[in-house]
């Protein structure tokens, strides 16, 4: 406890101006874990560019082959998310998180040796997908469980934030580097980098002296298994409903990604430039919401702006799939990447700041597995697409969010009225026992 009555903050006096112009930065547990994720991000941004490279050309493997890769990843994510929420939940969670991702460090060092060895063939990189999936999944509750108490509650949108501006910053930058890499030292040895940045992560988290949980005076109505988190969740509408909008983004609204391709060659017709460009404008539009959260915070009404940018969202989308003009296309990109940025950081703020802490990671470990998702709903998309076209299908996937944020404004008042100015207020205090 420090001398301003808060827990985790850096020092008295002007704590509270140095937080309020820094807000997560200011404090050093933090810088190190925001390190740790930057290398972590690397690793997996670095993975996600070199695995279809690698099946596609060095493996010489058709399409469908990418899809039943990423299938592959996405589905040990998806069933050890909730079990991983219950270890971070039950165990040390630091301990949790140092383990996976060493474990994981450890299994991505296995392929780069595989392919200089010569041995590497589509079942061993199906299987390795499978097995850094697991290790992913247990990993992920477990960081946000920690991060929490690393910081000051009231900083917790500009913390959200700045781990999705790493996604985000990472995204722009990845592919050229990634693509450097391949071209300059091979694909063998360029996957040494996921397994070295994922190691230094490691090393980073196993180096954080979080907070000890303070457990809350309903601790025992919980319950303690499997399924608590999901009992929770669904009967607390807020919590519901802001997974829901996470659900649906994943499984619905980002399936436009999977089909840039089409609509950058067959559509627009501008080609792979044309393709960057569209990425590159997306991810631009994320790191400027993202930038906006950490300017202005969540604050007051973070609720109904976090329904609003969903809707908007989804008309965005709508929108893109509509358009025959580049220019057109590359600024309804931008402005889909700055509202789903604004609207996801609030709903992680919004289940950060008001989760109980004994619950933290099971429900974390549910938030998680819904972005997992959306890997399996480019499945469902491109069969979609092929019936009724990309266009329509990208469609009929942004209106999908927009007509669930439509659903959760009416039949979720309370969310409507979510103040996390105040939230933190009494988080911090249930935090520090008062």
């Amino acid at each position: 406890m420090t001398a301003s009555g808060r827990p985790g903050v850096p020092g008295a006096g002007d704590t509270t101006e140095v937080a309020a112009r820094w807000g997560a930065l200011s404090f050093p547990q933090f810088r190190r874990y925001w390190l740790a994720q930057i290398f972590r991000v690397l690793g997996l941004q670095f993975r996600i560019i070199a695995v279809p490279w690698l099946v596609s050309v060095e493996l010489d493997r058709s399409p469908i082959w990418l899809g039943i890769v990423a299938v592959a990843a996405a589905l040990p994510t998806i069933i050890f998310s909730v079990p991983a929420g219950v270890l971070a939940d039950r165990f040390n969670d630091q301990k949790v998180l140092v383990v996976s991702q060493g474990a994981y460090a450890v299994a991505a060092l296995a392929l780069p040796i595989l392919i200089l060895a010569g041995l590497a063939n589509i079942w061993i990189v199906i299987a390795w997908s499978i097995v850094t999936g697991m290790f992913a999944a247990l990993g992920n509750p477990s960081m946000q469980s920690v991060m929490p108490r690393l910081i000051d509650m009231r900083v917790m949108p500009s913390a959200v934030a700045l781990n999705s501006m790493v996604w985000s910053g990472v995204r722009i930058v990845g592919p050229a580097v990634a693509g450097v890499l391949l071209a300059a030292i091979g694909t063998g040895d360029a996957f040494f980098v996921t397994a070295v940045a994922i190691g230094i992560a490691t090393v980073l988290f196993a180096s954080l002296s979080p907070r000890p949980r303070v457990p809350s005076a309903a601790a025992s109505e919980h319950g303690d298994d499997m399924w608590t988190g999901a009992r929770y969740i669904m009967r607390t509408p807020i919590f519901l409903a802001t997974i829901g909008l996470s659900f649906f983004t994943s499984v619905f609204g980002m399936s436009y990604q999977f089909l840039l391709p089409v609509f950058a060659e067959d559509i627009l017709q501008v080609g792979a430039k044309g393709f960057g460009a569209l990425e590159a404008f997306t991810g631009i539009g994320s790191v400027l919401g993202t930038l906006a959260i950490i300017k202005v915070g969540a604050g007051r009404h973070a609720g109904s702006a976090m329904v609003i940018f969903a809707a908007i969202f989804g008309l965005l989308i709508a929108g893109f799939a509509a358009s025959r003009s580049m220019p057109l296309s590359m600024a309804l990109l931008f402005l889909a990447g700055f509202s789903s940025a604004l609207y996801l950081n609030i709903g992680m703020t919004t289940l950060q700041v008001m989760v109980p802490d004994e619950l933290r990671g099971r429900v974390m470990g549910i938030w998680s597995m819904t972005w997992f998702l959306a890997s399996i709903g480019a499945l469902p998309a491109g069969a979609l697409a092929e019936v009724l076209g990309a266009p329509l299908s990208v469609a009929l996937g942004g209106l999908a969010v927009s007509a669930f944020a439509v659903f959760v404004w009416i039949s979720a008042p309370r969310l409507r009225h979510v103040d996390l100015v105040d939230e933190s207020d009494e988080a911090e205090a249930a935090a520090s026992g008062a």
